[in-house]
């Protein structure tokens, strides 16, 4: 994500978040980015307007302010957007997104010039293909000012059918790729779209791998894993920093975080597993597992198909 704000002109990043903070606050301090990424702490949920209105006071300048939802994947083109909300005269530009189905996302609907009149979010009665709030939105400081404070705010029901009443709400039309991944599935199906599509491809030869090791495409490897020579990997295989694969164990469909460690004789399909977290010798993971953080599986456990192991 980083790179992409980069290539929208983004400056200043606030993380406006809950859960994790103390993680992501470690995050953000590892890959040395506190000049750039401030974080924005909710004692409480409040929705998704108003942690903007708890970050409010931390915002410099005065120009139109970049939101992102954090549970998005998408090529949006934000100097495009940006430059489409400056001109338009809006005090709030969101950018669309065409589906097949908009139910589970709501329905915005446009006019010939592109201004939202309607915005239904999340309803059954919106079915069918249409254009949806891809969580990408470009607002004037004003808007900020609109959200009360102190409590929880839906800027999808409370603030956006107000500027759209008032014919205040622009959109813009994206054209590319874009995925929600606030769910377990939808995160998975994303990452191996994109696996796909080529984006994360280990095209070039990595001097921290050896070449004997068999990483079946599309697959993805970061820096600093260490593979064993006999260790299988992929196809679909994504493995953050610092993963290490022991000998005879066998990983494919599956995304690994930071510095997991996989022991030897293990096999491994169809799994999503946490950071820190260490699998021992001689185990089996089923299709559709999701194994949390800094969790440790004993020696030659058989993890079920469909398990959630929480630490």
């Amino acid at each position: 994500m980083s790179d992409w704000l980069d290539r929208g002109n983004v400056g200043e990043v606030i993380l406006a978040v809950n859960h994790l903070s103390d993680k992501l606050r470690m995050e953000v301090a590892a890959r040395k980015m506190e000049n750039r990424m401030v974080l924005s702490v909710e004692e409480t949920p409040l929705g998704t307007g108003g942690p903007l209105r708890l970050a409010a006071g931390m915002i410099s300048g005065k120009e139109p302010v970049v939101v992102i939802n954090g549970d998005i994947v998408s090529d949006i083109d934000l100097k495009g957007l940006t430059r489409t909300h400056l001109a338009s005269g809006a005090e709030a530009t969101i950018a669309v997104f065409r589906v097949s189905d908009t139910r589970p996302y709501g329905l915005v609907t446009l006019d010939s010039r592109d201004q939202i009149i309607g915005f239904d979010e999340k309803s059954e009665k919106a079915q069918g293909p249409g254009w949806i709030n891809a969580g990408v939105y470009v607002l004037n400081q004003s808007v900020i000012g609109m959200i009360p404070e102190r409590r929880a705010v839906s800027l999808e029901r409370e603030i956006f059918p107000v500027l759209a009443s008032g014919m205040k709400l622009g959109g813009w039309r994206h054209n590319g790729f874009w995925h929600d991944i606030g769910k377990v599935k939808d995160y998975v199906a994303t990452n191996m779209n994109m696996l796909k599509r080529g984006e994360h491809l280990l095209s070039n030869a990595r001097k921290d791998i050896s070449p004997a090791v068999d990483i079946e495409h599309p697959s993805h490897v970061g820096s600093g894993c260490v593979i064993a020579g006999d260790a299988k990997v992929g196809p679909y295989a994504i493995f953050s920093p610092k993963v290490k694969v022991k000998s005879g164990t066998m990983i494919r469909d599956t995304i690994l975080f930071e510095e997991t460690t996989v022991d030897e004789d293990c096999h491994v399909e169809g799994a999503v597993i946490g950071e820190g977290t260490r699998i021992g010798k001689g185990t089996t993971i089923g299709k559709g597992s999701v194994i949390a953080g800094e969790v440790v599986i004993p020696e030659h456990s058989v993890v079920n198909p469909g398990s959630i192991v929480l630490n």
